[in-house]
């Protein structure tokens, strides 16, 4: 039907607020989009703004199918539960292995069970609103805008890199292990908390580009 031709595209499973952020950002890139959600006020809010949202479980390989999972260029995984997260990953992994999955993890147990579900890539929760409320801070300190996106950008790409490493010493493909790094994560940003910051909205749009960094590396 109407996702016949589609191709190169990203899909996005869940479009609660991280999901309506990537999708955001990537309609303002102009980056194919297909998004899947179980919620039906959110696809009727998608819908209404002519973005191409539709009701169906992205865990289900015929849902997958009908939005051209196969020939994607990726997936963004952000539903509302670690289950349903994982589900999904499983499914795209089982049924698409090529289509790269990049997901949202609570917690490291749960970032370690969506690595074995085939993740490419987990970013953690914490991250970005950690980065959100340093950038915060930052500006409050009267650092110039610029000086701020360049602090708060090169801490994310340094500890995104940290933690792959750290995942491959430890024999996993995950950007996990951040009780780990505490001592040297803070080293690459002198003039921010460890915990770097930015904002819920912004969030999604860091997210993503956190996960471009986190495979970039593995």
């Amino acid at each position: 039907g109407e996702n016949a031709d589609l191709s190169g595209h990203v899909i996005i499973a869940g479009f609660g607020r991280v999901g309506q952020m990537i999708a955001q950002l990537l309609s303002e890139r102009l980056i194919p989009f297909v998004a899947v959600d179980v919620n039906a006020d959110r696809v009727s809010s998608g819908r209404q703004l002519d973005l191409p949202v539709y009701f169906g479980d992205a865990g289900s390989p015929a849902v997958l199918h009908s939005i051209g999972a196969g020939r994607a260029k990726c997936a963004v995984i952000t539903l509302d539960t670690p289950g349903a997260n994982y589900r999904v990953v499983w499914s795209m992994n089982k049924n698409f292995p090529k289509v790269k999955t990049y997901v949202r993890a609570r917690d490291v147990e749960h970032g370690l069970n969506l690595e074995k579900a085939g993740a490419t890539a987990v970013v953690p929760e914490t991250l970005e609103p950690s980065l959100q409320l340093a950038a915060a801070v930052l500006s409050q300190m009267d650092l110039p805008d610029e000086e701020v996106v360049t602090a708060i950008d090169s801490f994310r790409r340094a500890h995104v890199r940290e933690l792959s490493e750290l995942a491959e010493g430890g024999g996993f493909s995950l950007g996990y292990g951040m009780p780990s790094i505490k001592a040297d994560a803070p080293a690459k940003l002198p003039g921010a908390p460890a915990d770097g910051s930015a904002t819920g909205d912004q969030s999604d749009g860091g997210g993503s580009s956190d996960v471009q960094v986190s495979s970039a590396p593995a």
